[in-house]
């Protein structure tokens, strides 16, 4: 699965797992990746309004659980995948059947796997949005 051209907000708090989720979208062609720590700054990228194509969820970041914001997330029709250190959540999240989610310890193929599944259970697609030309985005 290619992230060509995508803008991707990842939510991780684990400094070097979030960077290798940077490095993941980046190698799989990502234009942008937002690496935040905390669902405070959740909630200030979704209130902000920032246009991404992506968004990569912890379901729980520092004790705080990202589920109030991926709810806004899906409403707004932005494709999801979280990521869990719950087993508990590992075949799936309560309230969100059709957001896939990756257990940790995961690998760039889990990663990439969940991310098709995300775009193809989503109507959002990126490429309508560019400016033909420029690619930007509108």
């Amino acid at each position: 699965m290619e992230m060509t051209g995508m803008r991707i907000l990842v939510l991780e708090d684990e400094y070097l797992i979030g960077l290798d989720l940077e490095r993941i979208a980046e190698e799989s062609g990502a234009q942008s990746v937002q690496l935040i720590a905390t669902v405070g700054e959740l909630q200030a990228q979704i209130a902000n309004e920032t246009d991404y194509d992506l968004a990569i969820l912890e379901v729980q970041a520092r004790g705080v659980s990202s589920l109030d914001s991926a709810a806004e997330m899906q409403r707004r029709g932005l494709p999801i995948v979280f990521t869990t250190a719950y087993d508990s959540q590992a075949n799936g999240v309560p309230g969100f059947p059709d957001i896939p989610v990756v257990a940790k310890p995961y690998g760039k193929a889990q990663i990439l796997q969940a991310v098709a599944k995300a775009l193809a259970n989503s109507q959002h697609n990126p490429a309508s949005r560019r400016n033909g030309a420029s690619g930007e985005f509108v």
